[in-house]
Formats: structure tokens, C-alpha cells, sequence
């Protein structure tokens, strides 16, 4: 079966529209989880990302995230994760006085740290950058 057929059919299964209520994003939710297998076919991917716009959206709009700087966010990792910066800069093997004057805000997180952080952390570099804040 074609692509194109696949993908027709899944859009009139799901019939995709905008989210502009609770009830509306928790169905897309659900959809989305549906959908998620480990290795989706092309139609089931397009309608994937399809829906993943539309829940972008709509969290965008009514669920803004908090803006947090990169020491705030590496102070609560810390505290979270129950680690020590000594013992944070020993594994990351950045400096412990750039940890110390990152906490203290006296200067930002470099690209090379950030992705040293993210790695440990499991989290996105971008947490750690101050882009656009």
C-alpha cells in the first residue's frame, strides 16, 4: 500500500485539529501514544510529527515553561541528583572554580561545559546555555 493511502487513511482514523482545550490536548496525548511503537512506519511518522506540532503548540501557548538561568537550573540538578560540585567537577573534569563561579554567577556555562553537563545530567546542553534569556 502506498504512502500517501497509509497516511489518508491514519488521518481520517485520527483526524488531526487544533488543541484548544484540555479535553483536545489529552486526546492528542493519547493519540501520540498510540502511534509511538520503536519503529513506526512512514505514514504512522508523518502523522507522528503532525501531532507533535500541534501538542507543541498548544504547551507553548497555555504551558510556558519558567524562564531559569543555567546556574539556577545546575543548582537544582545538584540538589536533585543530591551531588556535590567537587564531586560534580571531578566527573565532568571542569574546573571547580568555573563550577563555583557559575553557581555564584559570576560568569555563564561554555558550549564545551554545557554538553559535559547535559551528558551527566542526562539532560539537553541547552539547559545550561543562556540563549534568549
Amino acid at each position: 500500500m502506498a504512502i500517501t493511502t497509509q497516511y489518508r487513511r491514519l488521518l481520517t482514523k485520527y483526524a488531526p485539529q487544533p488543541i484548544r482545550s484540555q479535553q483536545d490536548y489529552n486526546r492528542a496525548l493519547a493519540q501520540l501514544e498510540e502511534l509511538m511503537t520503536p519503529q513506526p512506519e512512514m505514514a504512522e511518522s508523518m502523522l507522528i510529527e503532525v501531532l507533535s506540532t500541534l501538542v507543541e503548540a498548544y504547551e507553548s501557548r497555555e504551558l510556558p515553561l519558567p524562564k531559569v538561568t543555567p546556574a539556577a537550573m545546575l543548582q537544582h540538578l545538584l540538589a536533585e541528583r543530591a551531588v556535590r560540585p567537587a564531586e560534580l567537577a571531578r566527573q565532568t573534569r571542569i574546573p571547580p572554580a568555573t563550577i563555583s563561579n557559575v553557581l555564584a554567577g559570576r560568569r555563564n556555562i561554555s558550549r564545551q561545559n554545557a554538553v559535559r553537563l547535559g551528558d551527566y545530567f542526562g539532560v539537553s546542553p541547552v539547559a545550561f546555555l543562556a540563549v534568549g534569556r
